[in-house]
């Protein structure tokens, strides 16, 4: 023990020069530091908490009031391999790569795409050219992956080249019109041509993100008990299960700097006259950010009835559960040039209960996270989309949801109908496209040797072109 301690004091000797000698550095000296930070790979990964109420279960509470019973318990936790059993100790799955790692503790310098007056040294020497940063950097695996275009109709443009039939029932962007009549013929055009581009252009992201991480299931419960619960049951407590199952992340990045409201001063006029009427105004320090995520999804699901759980019971609860199918969502959240800044602010808030006729507090320090207004020097804020490719809710044979029974005429690459299906069930926000698609595996599934073609999936919700030009949260002293 003696020579353990003896070692321990000779490695501080050593260091004590090293750590005496450490300076605080600006952003010109940062930004010449060299390094790739570090990289993480992760095998079997998995999180497994029992069910709620169980000996093994997890739980996180999150009291709401100091004093009272409101309070929001999450449980169930579980993250592991999508086709796994959870709790099995085959159920763990990887996640990065050596060559595609989770990085994090990189400093890159990142530049404004815009000229303006600086003051790069801090003297007071202006000079005219793009700002410049030392950005913290963290990475997930594939990282470096855009979001596709999962619309085929916007995909395809003008080079689907389908002839139009006159007296067809009914017109699917990116469809010849007439495919889903049962006219013997409809002519395709280059329709298979370019379904297989696009098979070929949606697969090439899967294999990039197969070779990046497994795909994930995710599973966890919310309770919330109130003073009207607190002696009830727990099922009385119940808010919802959550399941998102076949995940995973792409394009999700972050930079992190500092910020000092881009050299700019903060008038006595303006402090004064935020303090009095509480009018928005850049905060003087803090951090920025620019983060964009990316997710993937097979099933998003929200159960409202805690008997789906029960295998006895989950049939009467099948009226409780909203699906959300092949969801592909990317959401950027600031920028270099418009970032996403946290800082504190002196804030003056309107007294509680005189807002018809305000009494301003004196001013306290409260967090602000703000997105500012997009400089006139760049024309584009960053865009995200949303694809949602069905939604199923409830028991799929209620009738509620049934909106039809229609006959599907199946058609080989000719535009032949070579097998109809009578009477095949509709359902409310389900595209035809994925009933006609469920109906061809099928008919494969049975006739291995002469397969017929999908066709191209629309989607129920598209949310395109997501940007936020300005935004603002403040919080108050309640």
């Amino acid at each position: 023990m003696k020579n353990n301690y003896q070692i321990v004091l000779f490695v501080i000797t050593l260091l004590s020069p090293m750590v005496s000698a450490m300076q605080p550095m600006d952003e010109s000296q940062l930004g010449e530091i060299t390094g790739e930070g570090i990289g993480a790979t992760f095998d079997n990964v998995v999180i497994h908490s029992g069910n709620y109420g169980d000996p093994d279960d997890f739980q996180i509470r999150y009291k709401l009031t100091e004093n009272g019973p409101e309070t929001l318990i999450f449980s169930e936790l579980r993250f592991y391999r999508s086709g796994a059993t959870p709790g099995q100790a085959d159920s763990g799955g990887f996640f990065g790569t050596y060559d595609d790692p989770f990085f994090v503790g990189d400093l890159r310098e990142i530049s404004e795409s815009y000229i303006s007056s600086i003051d790069p040294e801090g003297d007071g020497t202006y000079v005219d050219e793009n700002r410049t940063h030392v950005a913290l950097y963290t990475g997930f695996p594939a990282a470096d992956v855009s979001q596709l275009n999962r619309n085929f109709y916007s995909y395809s443009g003008k080079r689907f080249n389908a002839p139009s039939n006159v007296g067809s029932l009914s017109y699917y962007r990116g469809l010849p019109n007439g495919f889903f009549s049962g006219t013997p013929n409809v002519p395709l055009g280059n329709l298979e041509e370019l379904t297989t581009q696009y098979e070929g252009y949606l697969a090439g992201q899967d294999a990039r993100l197969d070779q990046a991480t497994d795909k994930f299931d995710l599973h966890f419960r919310l309770d919330a008990i109130t003073s009207a619960n607190v002696n009830m049951n727990t099922d009385d407590q119940f808010i919802a299960f959550v399941d998102v199952e076949g995940a995973r992340l792409y394009g999700t990045s972050s930079y992190i700097w500092s910020h000092s409201r881009q050299n700019e001063v903060l008038g006595q006029t303006e402090i004064n006259k935020y303090r009095n009427n509480s009018a928005p105004v850049q905060a003087d320090y803090g951090l920025a950010m620019a983060m964009t995520t990316g997710l993937r999804a097979d099933v998003i699901r929200i159960s409202a009835d805690p008997r789906v759980s029960d295998p006895v019971t989950q049939e009467a609860a099948k009226a409780s559960i909203l699906e959300l199918r092949d969801v592909d969502m990317y959401l950027p959240m600031g920028s270099v040039d418009q970032p996403m800044t946290i800082s504190t602010v002196q804030y003056s808030q309107i007294q509680r209960g005189t807002w018809k006729n305000p009494t301003y507090l004196p001013a306290s320090t409260q967090l602000r996270i703000e997105i500012a207004a997009l400089p006139k020097e760049v024309q584009q804020a960053p865009q995200g989309n949303i694809y949602v490719q069905s939604l199923s809710f409830g028991d799929p044979n209620d009738e509620e949801v049934i909106t039809g029974r229609e006959d599907i005429y199946l058609r080989d690459a000719s535009g032949n109908i070579i097998a109809t299906v009578p009477d095949v069930i509709h359902r409310a926000f389900v595209p035809k496209t994925v009933i006609y698609n469920e109906q061809v595996d099928l008919y494969n599934k049975n006739n291995p040797l002469n397969e017929i073609p999908l066709i191209p999936n629309q989607n129920v919700i598209e949310i395109k072109g997501i940007e936020i030009q300005r935004m603002i949260i403040t919080t108050q002293d309640l």
